[in-house]
């Protein structure tokens, strides 16, 4: 579907101008100091008799010559004190707590002195190591921005531009970021998928560090959330991102449970599921949606192809997220807005269950489940299609319909030959969704 649902539950880049390895700046010094007084040089041979009444002359002492640099940094030439030009921060900035910053300086042509970004790790939790950002990441972070960031909370691009200030504090946040930012340039044709990869890795094993330690702040707790968050639907730009996007919505609603302080000032705060569901009724409306025949048909054709699964759902949790999905169905037959807010109720099954339930309910060998999954995908694309494009809200995250295809088609290649007959109705019209 356009728009997964994870359950609803001054910072900025500093320009880092270095020397190329090896090198030098083309101009490392400024020899424009203060002029000195020319020195007399004695003659040779005997010296001149003084002339009676003649006043000696006396020989002006040479004024101790200096370089005078150009390149110091912002803060220094401001104070009038010397810097010590050390790259990312010179000690001055550094003892006062400033962020150092300078001026752009000539570099020798060199093919490794690309551009780089430095963040500078404010928060006190955070490692005093800087971490660097290249020119690349800097696209990345301008994508997030403007088009990548994710679609929840509804209407929340505010929400999300404010989030992206705690990323100067928080290297997982930034890794997330722009993990989320690479991936969907890489559905886009990109070829990000590499640097997509390894900005994942870090994002996981930082927050997996930070969640380690208590949350310090409501900072802190909001930027573990959005980071988790980032991640989710980063999952959910990957063909085999399935079980990592149920693994971290789980996540978004434990972080918001354990670690985000108190909700009423966080920047999520009206992500709750109540708060999520008048969203829905507000940008979506409540009007009665008008049905064609073929539509009718398609949500009873699915219902009699979800009910045949009920034999098989054993687990408590099993028949609990049919009749959920079922419900969905139904509502869709009057209301997107309803039918589209109760997926808040769906993710919440899961979100609560236990490790004891969730762990087999995603084990790829439990072959009821991966055939209820098969139909949660099929509606949650199906309902969100219908919702945002009537909204025309469904154009950032349109890509989602070849990684549902994606996530369909292989929790179908995984069945045995006893189950297909189950997931033969949903996959006959993924194919023909995939074909238009």
């Amino acid at each position: 579907m356009d728009n997964h649902h994870p359950s609803p539950t001054s910072n900025h880049w500093v320009p880092c101008s270095t020397c190329s390895p090896g090198g030098v700046p083309e101009s490392a010094e400024d020899s424009s100091g203060p002029e000195t007084a020319p020195v007399s040089t004695p003659h040779t041979g005997t010296p001149h008799a003084k002339e009676p009444g003649t006043r000696a002359r006396r020989r002006p002492i040479p004024r101790k010559g200096h370089t005078k640099s150009r390149l110091g940094c912002f803060h220094c030439k401001r104070r009038k004190v010397k810097c010590q030009e050390t790259i990312p921060s010179c000690s001055n900035c550094a003892r006062v707590g400033l962020v150092c910053e300078y001026p752009e300086r000539p570099r020798m042509a060199s093919a490794f002195s690309a551009s780089v970004i430095t963040v500078v790790p404010t928060n006190s939790l955070q490692s005093s190591t800087t971490t660097v950002f290249t020119q690349e990441d800097m696209r990345y972070f301008h994508h997030f921005l403007v088009t990548a960031y994710p679609p929840l909370p509804i209407q929340g691009d505010q929400i999300w531009m404010q989030t992206a200030c705690l990323s100067h504090s928080y290297d997982y946040l930034m890794h997330a970021m722009l993990g989320l930012a690479a991936s969907h340039l890489d559905l886009h044709g990109g070829n990000c998928s590499s640097q997509a990869l390894a900005h994942r890795v870090k994002a996981i094993q930082s927050l997996n560090n930070s969640l380690s330690k208590p949350c310090s702040s409501q900072a802190e707790g909001d930027a573990r959330f959005a980071a988790m968050m980032a991640l989710a639907f980063q999952a959910s730009c990957m063909a085999e991102g399935m079980p990592e996007f149920l693994a971290m919505s789980r996540g978004c609603h434990i972080i918001a449970n354990t670690a985000m302080g108190s909700m009423k000032n966080s920047l999520f705060r009206e992500f709750t599921q109540e708060g999520y569901c008048d969203s829905v009724r507000r940008v979506i409306g409540i009007v009665p949606l008008d049905l064609s025949e073929d539509e009718e048909i398609l949500i009873g054709d699915f219902l009699k192809s979800l009910r045949a699964l009920g034999p098989l759902c054993k687990s408590p949790l099993e028949v609990k997220f049919l009749a959920s999905t079922e419900a969905i169905a139904k509502a869709a037959r009057t209301s997107a807005s309803e039918a589209f807010s109760q997926f808040a109720a769906l993710y919440s099954l899961f979100n609560h269950s236990s490790n004891e339930e969730f762990a087999p309910f995603i084990d790829p060998n439990n072959h009821p489940a991966q055939l209820l999954f098969i139909h949660f995908v099929l509606i949650e694309f199906a309902i969100g299609h219908i919702a945002l494009t009537t909204c025309n809200k469904g154009g950032r995250f349109a890509y989602r319909k070849r990684t549902c295809i994606a996530w369909m088609e292989k929790l179908a290649a995984g069945l045995p030959v006893e189950y297909e007959k189950y997931a033969e109705w949903p996959m006959n019209y993924v194919r023909r969704l995939a074909a238009r």
